[in-house]
């Protein structure tokens, strides 16, 4: 019975620890996706667009195989003073999807040739995004973190309240 109790001790504060390190991670993208948003801003032009795919294995436990992502990349380019620089950032956070659809509309909304304001970094000018600010996604790690530390404390709980029944 000891030998379980430490292994539900080492299994929670895995989790926990875990919970902690995608909170910390969340919160500091959606700071830095913030931020973002007060960026100066250039005018650019975008150079050409793709939809990428990426193949992701799928692990046993989920079903096996593997599962398709989908990239919209749109190449861009913009000076800031006498400097002409190019990226591919289209927003800070995750831009890849298992939806086509999605990657479909974003490539959409940047067509070869077309005007665009950039938004790039003052201390770091190569540094840029097309769409600034804070979207959805980006809370992504915030929630799974949040939840993985809810299960952690739970499970300690629940094992607590067990081990003073016995």
């Amino acid at each position: 019975m000891q030998l379980l109790w430490i292994l539900l001790h080492i299994i929670c504060a895995v989790l926990a620890v875990t919970g902690l390190v995608f909170l910390g991670a969340g919160l500091r993208d959606v700071w830095r996706a913030a931020r973002s948003k007060a960026w100066p801003t250039a005018s650019g032009t975008v150079v050409s667009t793709e939809e990428l795919q990426h193949q992701r294995t799928v692990p046993a436990e989920a079903g096996g195989g593997t599962r398709i992502h989908y990239e919209a990349r749109i190449h861009y380019e913009y000076s800031v003073g006498r400097v002409h620089i190019g990226s591919t950032v289209v927003r800070l956070g995750p831009t890849e999807s298992s939806s086509e659809s999605r990657a479909q509309a974003t490539l959409a909304r940047y067509l070869p040739g077309q005007s665009v304001r950039v938004a790039y970094n003052p201390r770091d000018p190569t540094e840029s995004v097309l769409e600034p600010g804070v979207h959805p996604v980006d809370f992504t790690r915030i929630a799974v973190g949040g939840i993985l530390l809810i299960v952690a404390f739970s499970m300690e709980l629940i094992a607590r309240w067990f081990a003073a029944r016995m």
